[in-house]
């Protein structure tokens, strides 16, 4: 695939970029040697001169003397020692020695041969010009050799040292721009705020340093510790700067950063940068993380990113937008088949196995892409097509998907859905079915299990898994959690029958709320329901996610008789481990194992040492997933407490279930499963 269309190739490009540069800082540094040849002999404190070249060299020796701040490169004290060389009265041989050190430093990074030149060549260019705005304002000579600095004289040391500033900044974005095929603008407006903060500090610092060693050496040592102090400040104020943009796990831009990279993308003003974002969630990652530990988790995060910074297509800049959602903004990939070869070879790179811990770990990508500005000319409007994509993606199975394939009919991406939820609770769209669990032994009403649904006014029903998943990410799932609790009870508390016990599901956050129990309390208050009727469940995700915390709200919530059983036990890693550690009353056995036990002989095996376990500790048993009769006379073999599924009932409205619980009496528990 031909990015670059009618451009150079980067390779040539670089080169012309290196050849032109060096070309430059060879004739610059030809004009500053000449000037100081032919003008007039000046005086130059050669002592002095000598000292503060050792500093230089000494200070690019030293990695601790350097401000790394990414890809716009890294600041060091040359700047100010080559200044100070320069109004000491020898513009040349301060370049030389500033070349010197500039190549000392860029050797121990251990750069490649361009970079090294390209580096060299910069720092050649901005001292020599500085020298010759020096010379052309009529500073000849040192500084320190009249006995006041003239404010002429000052205000060129000004000009010189903005020029220095300019120039280096200017050099360095364009080196950038040509090896990563980045925009020059948007390098050069960054790096130059940035370098005015470092470098601008250390400049003026260095007319100081001329006059004050000019004065007495005594006070060297006080130069030093003030210079020190200024160096340490802007390291510090850079770490702050960089946690405020980058992510603190994996290194890549945040979500703030890379929102203002989609603006300036946006906004430029060539029809060629055409930006494309390319929107990325990890399949099965929550699964990773609730089996194998959140430091398993976050080494995959940070191996995940390596490998999504090195696969990145030219022109393109990549951001961990939070949790296990990243996504690239690339520049410049015009043709609708270009992007799509894009899309492929960043899933084919990506989905190739990770290292974690020294063990292979194969992780699913789902891709979104969205272009602009044919799928939205702002922020807000390209990232919310790339969701819908990417949510696309994510449901359908598939590797990648397009924008251009969701918009022939309406489509809910993960963004629309949670601003539609938060509407969907002041509209009343989420309505709350119930799903009957039976006693085996008698085939009466045990509990019913409330479970919330969503009618939205475009889509139609979206399923549970879809929207709960978001919520649980916000601060929607309270609203959603204490709405379901009202209705719920209020509901059952009509429906003809004073021993029926209410199941809800809680998120694993709620446990984690300090204020969840009391919250619970009031809403029974306020409904009057009692809590000896009430169960709560809660995935063992939820028990083990700060299981300290988790066990405290448990505590309370069965002290006032509230029920806590483990949803869908048996499919995790910590199943025992919830078992262990944590009060409960009930566990429900996920239905994958239930279903299997009359073919499998290990699900049925698993099943039965389940049942004697739970038993043992005190504790009943629903089997969720009876779909057969079969199913529900081998649990009771089993001796299995409770059953659940299809079988026996399917979800269903409030109305339908006051009908079915006035006619449950009369009808056979044979008839209605057969």
């Amino acid at each position: 695939m031909d990015l670059t269309q009618t451009r150079l190739p980067r390779n040539w490009r670089t080169g012309v970029t290196v050849a032109i540069t060096i070309a430059v800082a060879m004739w610059v540094l030809w004009s500053v040697s000449w000037m100081e040849v032919h003008a007039d002999p000046a005086v130059v404190n050669w002592p002095l001169f000598s000292i503060i070249a050792v500093l230089l060299i000494a200070s690019e020796r030293s990695p601790r003397a350097r401000i790394e701040f990414g890809p716009i490169g890294s600041v060091t004290p040359l700047w100010m020692f080559a200044y100070a060389l320069i109004l000491l009265g020898s513009p040349s041989v301060a370049v030389g020695v500033a070349l010197v050190g500039s190549t000392m430093h860029a050797l121990a990074d251990g750069a490649s041969v361009t970079s090294v030149l390209t580096c060299v060549s910069a720092t050649a260019i901005s001292l020599s010009v500085a020298g010759l705005v020096l010379f052309s304002l009529g500073v000849h000579g040192a500084i320190t050799m009249k006995e006041s600095v003239p404010w002429t004289w000052a205000l060129a040391i000004v000009i010189g040292g903005v020029a220095i500033l300019l120039l280096n900044s200017m050099t360095t974005a364009l080196a950038m721009s040509v090896r990563r095929n980045l925009s020059f603008m948007t390098l050069l407006k960054r790096g130059f705020g940035i370098r005015v903060s470092a470098e601008g500090a250390l400049l003026s610092l260095a007319p100081i340093w001329v006059i004050g060693i000019d004065f007495s050496l005594v006070i060297v040592p006080l130069l030093g510790i003030t210079t020190i102090l200024v160096f340490r400040s802007t390291r510090q104020a850079f770490e702050r700067a960089h946690e405020m943009h980058h992510d603190s796990l994996t290194g890549l831009m945040n979500r703030q950063s890379f929102l203002e990279h989609l603006h300036d993308a946006l906004d430029e003003p060539r029809a060629a940068s055409h930006p494309t974002l390319f929107l990325m969630d990890l399949n099965g990652f929550k699964e990773i993380n609730d089996r194998l530990g959140h430091r398993i988790g976050d080494t995959l995060l940070v191996a995940f990113a390596d490998r999504l910074e090195a696969s990145l297509p030219a022109r393109s800049v990549a951001a961990r937008l939070g949790g296990d959602e990243f996504a690239v903004l690339t520049i410049g990939i015009a043709s609708s088949d270009d992007v799509n070869e894009a899309a492929a070879a960043l899933h084919e790179a990506l989905t190739i196995p990770l290292t974690v811990d020294g063990f292979p770990v194969t992780v699913g990508v789902s891709i979104g892409v969205a272009s602009a500005p044919e799928h939205g000319q702002s922020n807000t409007d390209l990232i919310r097509a790339a969701d819908v994509a990417m949510f696309k993606a994510k449901r359908c199975g598939t590797d990648i998907e397009r924008y251009d394939n969701c918009v022939k009919a309406p489509q809910r991406g993960r963004l629309s859905l949670l601003s539609d939820l938060s509407d969907a609770l002041t509209n009343h769209e989420l309505h709350i079915h119930f799903q009957p669990q039976l006693n085996i032994s008698d085939g009466s009403v045990d509990t019913v299990e409330a479970l919330i649904r969503w009618t939205h006014p475009e889509h139609g029903s979206i399923p549970p898994d879809e929207f709960i998943g978001l919520a649980e990410q916000t601060d929607l799932i309270g609203p959603l959690t204490e709405m379901v609790l009202r209705v719920a009870t209020r509901g059952l508390l009509t429906a003809g029958t004073s021993t029926v016990k209410l199941a809800v599901n809680i998120s694993p956050r709620s446990l984690m709320d300090q204020y969840f129990a009391s919250q619970v309390f009031a809403i029974l208050s306020e409904t009057g329901f009692p809590p000896n009727r009430l169960e709560l469940e809660v995935t063992e995700r939820g028990f083990v996610t700060n299981a300290e915390r988790s066990s405290y709200t448990i505590s309370q919530l069965r002290a006032a008789g509230i029920r806590i059983a483990i949803d869908d036990f048996g499919a995790g890693h910590s199943s025992y481990e919830a078992l262990r550690r944590l009060q409960v009353d009930r566990v429900k056995i996920d239905r994958d194992f239930v279903t299997g036990i009359l073919e499998q002989p290990r699900d049925r095996l698993i099943v039965a040492s389940l049942i004697r376990l739970s038993h043992d500790l005190g504790l009943d048993v629903v089997a969720e997933g009876v779909e057969t009769t079969a199913v529900w006379d081998l649990l009771a073999e089993l001796n299995c407490d409770v059953a659940q599924g299809f079988g026996i009932a399917a979800p269903m409205a409030f109305p339908e279930l006051r009908g079915w619980l006035t006619q449950w009496n009369e009808v056979l528990v044979e008839e209605l499963i057969a």
